[in-house]
């Protein structure tokens, strides 16, 4: 089960500086995000070098490294890249007296299996379909064959092996899943893991598990909350709001999603897009107290030096289509002081900082249960 976080803020400056001083050059890598097969080898990035003038210029000897090189390796001289085994490194390319240039490369092995969504939480009696949540990866192509196990806890869940549908048992309680793709005589598996959630008040702590997949990669939980509010012409919305911090406490993460209107019932709801200037809006046209749609963020930020933040708005990949993703609510039921809410999410954001680049996508998909409160004095005036 993968247990990892890694960010990656190529625009974004990498350090704080004395603007006293003068401004060092910047080495910027193009594309910042790549692939390639474990044994296949990667051009090296293209290198853009500014000088302290901000002027392009042809840049000094570079010296390439890869980090984790168990993963990839590089020639430190001309940058190609050769995939080693599974996983995902970092290019740094350096020069004397410039900032450095960063690139991720993700390696995949000649058959792959990734779950999109390695753990999910879910309430007694819900059901999910793993099948929208793997990727399978076949160099080459062709046929191949995927199945799941058995659950090793049916009392915290039970799987169809073929379909791979989860269903929730009565108990709370966490167990491992594990998915198997076969193409001839190899086979691979990765395994996730089934978090059933009891909550039988409000008071309790409201769980959420995610998976961002972009040039900012995140697998984490932490608290969710749920909440109908007042808006700011007294009618209700409603807000999820998830918060994660790093196993390493160097970074915390903040999913929220927007609604126009309170939640009537079980469903399925729209998450539209917003642009970063409607997000920064002034006071009273502040996009979480006057919705101009349903909207969703993401938001990490690190925590210690040299301090960062990305910012990534929900945001259709079409001119003519501007739904990002959907809301989905499982569960909405009775609990001792009012309601407990349970489902999942999914949406496609773009980074602040790419924001007119493809590379700049992060896909953001999670699984949440928790209290829904209510509160009449989110927004004032």
């Amino acid at each position: 089960m993968k247990r990892y976080a890694l960010a990656l803020s190529v625009i974004a400056g990498l350090a704080c500086f004395d603007v006293s001083s003068p401004i060092p050059a910047v080495i910027s890598l193009s594309p910042i995000l790549d692939s390639l097969y474990a044994g296949d080898s990667l051009a090296a990035r293209k290198v853009t070098y500014y000088n302290s003038n901000g002027q392009v210029v042809a840049p000094p000897p570079i010296t390439w490294t890869i980090a984790p090189d168990t993963i990839a390796t590089i020639d430190a001289v001309t940058g190609v890249v050769h995939g080693v085994k599974k996983g995902i490194a970092l290019v740094t390319a350096a020069a004397t007296g410039a900032n450095p240039g960063l690139a991720l490369v993700v390696v995949s092995r000649t058959l792959d299996l990734t779950l999109l969504m390695d753990t999910v939480v879910l309430m007694p009696g819900d059901t999910l379909s793993l099948g929208p949540y793997l990727a399978v990866k076949q160099k080459g192509g062709g046929g191949y064959a995927l199945h799941f196990d058995s659950s090793t806890a049916p009392k915290v869940y039970t799987m169809d092996t073929t379909r791979g549908l989860i269903t929730a048992g009565a108990i709370s309680g966490a167990a491992r899943y594990v998915a198997r793709v076969s193409a001839g005589p190899t086979t691979v598996a990765d395994t996730g893991a089934v978090n059933v959630l009891v909550l039988t008040d409000t008071s309790e702590r409201g769980y959420f598990y995610e998976s961002v997949l972009g040039t900012a990669i995140r697998h984490h939980g932490g608290s969710a909350t749920a909440t109908n509010f007042n808006k700011l012409n007294s009618k209700v919305a409603f807000q999820l709001l998830d918060s994660a911090i790093s196993s390493d406490s160097t970074m915390r993460d903040f999913t929220t999603v927007v609604l126009r209107d309170s939640i009537p019932g079980l469903g399925t709801y729209v998450i539209d897009s917003i642009n970063p200037q409607e997000a920064y809006a002034t006071r009273g046209l502040d996009p979480v107290c006057v919705p101009p749609r349903p909207w969703g963020l993401w938001h990490s930020i690190r925590l210690v030096l040299p301090a960062s933040e990305i910012w990534a708005y929900s945001h259709g990949q079409t001119s003519t289509d501007s739904i990002a993703g959907q809301l989905v609510i499982t569960h909405l039921g009775g609990a001792t002081n009012g309601v407990i809410v349970g489902g999942r999410y999914t949406f496609v954001a773009q980074r602040q900082d790419l924001y007119g680049d493809p590379l700049g996508v992060e896909l953001v998909r999670g699984t949440f249960v928790t209290p829904l409160r209510r509160r009449v004095n989110t927004c004032q005036l």
